[in-house]
């Protein structure tokens, strides 16, 4: 069926204006032009859109019909144009972004709040993954810009440019039930207790051998923070958790800060594009929106 824009915006002008002569001068055309697209829409659908033995151009009920769907369609090829006219001014019309699930998501949601208005024409995607799976999701070409934990910056050396987002702190914290709560950590003590770690999401972590970060016999793999403060919650285990993830729970102390060697542990996270990138009016957008970033945030609510 071979039906075309202007055969459409022939019937829904005519209709609206009442007659061909007028459609005609509304579209720019002579009348005999529009009457040829009316006539050339018919043979398409098989379908008698106007009763021809009123004087005026009175639509059939197959052309009321018609015309319902051809708005529709005309609605979308509005549309179309309006977001060719935004994307030739510099909007991307995507923009996907990777995000280090450890890393805390209200400067996102800011973003993401910024992105829904409907002046903005890109598409904006965020995964969350963690650890390697940040950057080889990353450097797969899968993401125009990475939140990460750490990353080499070195401008040339690595192809990335990086710009900090303020210090992460992490926590090594247990339930106060905990049999490890009261105690001193030591090498002999630690392993017999299960250590709670967040797992890599990178395609290698299955091949890699499984990180015990302080060197526990029984590791369980969680998928996410969340999850994992649930755990600690519960006294399953002890491990590392970012501190804006239990800053109220510190509080309640319905979890305590181990005694160890090393009990806190800092990471600078930053956020990352490649060197030499030239982002469009919607890579500027997301960095403008998130900034100041880490810096800014409140503690979370109860």
């Amino acid at each position: 069926m071979q039906i075309t824009l202007d055969q459409l915006l022939a019937l829904e002008a005519i209709v609206r204006t009442g007659s061909f002569a007028r459609a005609a001068a509304e579209l720019h055309r002579v009348p005999s032009a529009v009457s040829y697209l009316v006539r050339g829409l018919e043979s398409a659908t098989g379908l008698e859109l106007f009763d021809r033995s009123k004087r005026q151009a009175v639509l059939t009920p197959a052309g009321y019909r018609l015309l319902e769907r051809a708005k529709s369609v005309l609605d979308g090829a509005h549309g179309l144009e309006a977001l060719a006219i935004e994307l030739r001014s510099g909007w991307e019309a995507e923009l996907r972004v990777v995000v280090d699930g450890a890393l805390p998501f209200g400067p996102v949601t800011q973003v993401l709040r910024r992105f829904a208005d409907p002046d903005v024409p890109t598409f904006l995607r965020v995964d969350i993954e963690y650890q390697e799976g940040v950057l080889h999701r990353f450097e797969k070409g899968r993401a125009d810009i990475a939140l990460v934990l750490g990353f080499e910056s070195g401008g040339s050396e690595t192809g990335f440019d990086c710009k900090p987002l303020g210090t992460l702190e992490l926590l090594l914290v247990a339930s106060p039930a905990h049999p490890l709560a009261d105690v001193e950590l030591t090498p002999e003590n630690r392993q017999h207790h299960a250590e709670l770690v967040v797992r890599d999401s990178s395609p290698a972590f299955e091949a890699a051998s499984k990180p015990s970060f302080m060197g526990s016999r029984n590791v369980v793999y969680l998928s996410d923070f969340f999850s994992k403060r649930v755990a600690l919650l519960e006294g399953a285990g002890y491990g590392w958790i970012p501190r804006h993830f239990i800053a109220n729970d510190l509080k309640r102390e319905a979890l305590v800060v181990l005694q160890a060697e090393t009990s806190s542990w800092a990471y600078y996270p930053q956020v990352v594009v490649r060197e030499g990138q030239e982002l469009g009016r919607a890579g500027r957008l997301f960095l403008e929106t998130l900034d100041p970033p880490l810096e800014a945030l409140e503690e979370p609510k109860p």
